[in-house]
């Protein structure tokens, strides 16, 4: 994970992104209750290519790379895959998630 996050962080950019934590800034929000959270795990479950690569090369400021560079991310990912012994060679493997629901009420 740690280096599959490398190779997508080196592009970037100043995307908004969750883990900068720059969302939170707008709680408490005026007219509304406290923040709300819930978490939960699930995975997605295919082809090294089907979970990781294409899951890759579909956030957002990856896609929006010139070809020649989302090319590169791509050699990059498929390299990992390749030379990672939990990932290589492997038919089928799961790609852990964590999806954070977030919510707060308005206030009358």
């Amino acid at each position: 994970m740690a280096a599959l996050t490398a190779i997508m962080n080196a592009h970037e950019g100043d995307a908004p992104r969750y883990h900068t934590g720059a969302w939170r800034r707008l709680f408490p929000a005026d007219g509304f209750g406290p923040l709300h959270e819930q978490a939960f795990a699930h995975g997605h479950t295919g082809t090294p290519d089907q979970v990781i690569l294409d899951r890759t090369l579909s956030v957002s400021f990856i896609a929006a790379l010139p070809e020649p560079e989302r090319a590169r991310v791509a050699a990059r990912v498929r390299d990992l895959i390749a030379r990672t012994p939990g990932l290589a060679g492997r038919a089928e493997v799961t790609f852990p998630y964590r999806t954070h629901a977030y919510w707060c009420e308005r206030e009358r």
